[in-house]
C-alpha cells in the first residue's frame, strides 16, 4: 500500500461525493481511503456506502482530531494524506507525489491550493510559504502558509512524532507542522495539490477568532525564540497584522452578513487604530453598505 488516504467528517455529506471521487479519479491502483465518521445525521452513510473500497467508520469520536488519530493509527500506506470531507485533489497529483517520494530523503511534501470561495471572490490558487521553521511562532504574518490538505508525509513520520494533540480543535495542523519541522526537511512542489473549499460551514470560517486563540495558545511560549525575545515588538507587529486580517474578514463578510462584517471591522480598529487611514478601509465600508441594502431588498 502506498498512499493512505485518512477523511475526518461530521454532517458534511454534500461534500464527500467530491471528496471520494477526486482520491478515486487519481487512477492509482495503490491506496487505501480511510473515513472516520462522527455519527453524522445527514447522507453521510448513504454516500459513503455507494463507494465499497472506502473504509468507512461511524463512531462517536473526541473531535476532528481524535478521528484523524484513528486514521493515523489505521493507516498501513507509506505515505499519508489527510483530505478533509470537503477537501479535494486536482487530477495527477498522486502522480507527482510518486515522483517526488521516490527520493528516500524526501519525508515531507507540500504545495499550493486552489481555494474555492462561497462568497463571490471565485477561486484563486493560494502560493504555500515555508522556509524557517522559526516563522511558524509568528503565526499571525505571511511568512508561512502551509495548506493542510496539500501537505503529505511518510507515516514513519508520524511514529516519531506522535499523534495530533486532541486538545486543538482548530489549528492542529500548525502545531502538527511545528513538532514535524523539527526533525524533518518540507519538500516544495509550486504546483496545486489540492482544492480547499471556503464553505460557510466550515469550522474555520465560522469561528477565525477561535483559530487565533489558539494559535497564541500553541505558539505564545515561543515568542521569545524570534526578534530575540523584544516582546513590544514582537506585540506592535502582531497587532498591526491582525487588524489587516480582520479587515480582510469584514470585506469577505460584508455582502453576506453586515453586521458582522461592522463588528470585524472595529475589532479591527481596536486592535490598531491607526490602520483607518489605509485605503482599504473605504472599500469594506462600501461593501458593508451594499451588503445592507441587498439584505433590505430581500
Amino acid at each position: 500500500m502506498f498512499f493512505s488516504v485518512i477523511t475526518p467528517t461530521w454532517n458534511q455529506g454534500a461534500y464527500l461525493e467530491t471528496c471520494i471521487r477526486s482520491v478515486l479519479e487519481q487512477g492509482d491502483p495503490d491506496f487505501e481511503h480511510l473515513i472516520f465518521d462522527n455519527c453524522s445525521t445527514d447522507g453521510t452513510a448513504a454516500v459513503a456506502a455507494r463507494h465499497p473500497h472506502v473504509r468507512f467508520v461511524s463512531e462517536r469520536d473526541r473531535g476532528q482530531s481524535h478521528a484523524i488519530n484513528k486514521g493515523f493509527e489505521a493507516a498501513r500506506g507509506e505515505v499519508i494524506c489527510w483530505l478533509n470531507s470537503d477537501d479535494a485533489y486536482p487530477p495527477g497529483v498522486f502522480r507527482r507525489l510518486r515522483e517526488c517520494f521516490a527520493d528516500p530523503s524526501v519525508d515531507v511534501v507540500f504545495g499550493n491550493a486552489e481555494q474555492v470561495g462561497y462568497d463571490g471572490t471565485g477561486n484563486i490558487v493560494s502560493e504555500a510559504r515555508f522556509e524557517r521553521r522559526e516563522d511558524l511562532v509568528r503565526w499571525w504574518s505571511s511568512a508561512v502558509r502551509l495548506h493542510q490538505p496539500a501537505v503529505f508525509f511518510r507515516r514513519k513520520v508520524v511514529g516519531q512524532i506522535g499523534p495530533l494533540r486532541e486538545d486543538l480543535h482548530l489549528t492542529m495542523d500548525y502545531e502538527y507542522w511545528w513538532r514535524m519541522s523539527e526533525r524533518h526537511r518540507f519538500h516544495f512542489v509550486p504546483e496545486v495539490l489540492a482544492i480547499q473549499h471556503r464553505q460557510p460551514d466550515s469550522k474555520t470560517v465560522q469561528d477565525w477568532g477561535g483559530v487565533y486563540r489558539e494559535r497564541e495558545k500553541v505558539f505564545s511560549p515561543f515568542y521569545p525564540l524570534i526578534d530575540g525575545g523584544d516582546r513590544c515588538r514582537l506585540l506592535r507587529e502582531k497587532r498591526i497584522s491582525m487588524s489587516g486580517r480582520y479587515l480582510m474578514e469584514a470585506y469577505a463578510a460584508a455582502i453576506g452578513s453586515p453586521r458582522f462584517a461592522f463588528r470585524l471591522m472595529l475589532r479591527s480598529f481596536r486592535e490598531w487604530p491607526l490602520s483607518i487611514v489605509e485605503m482599504r478601509w473605504p472599500g469594506v465600508v462600501r461593501r458593508i453598505v451594499a451588503g445592507m441594502r441587498k439584505g433590505a431588498r430581500a
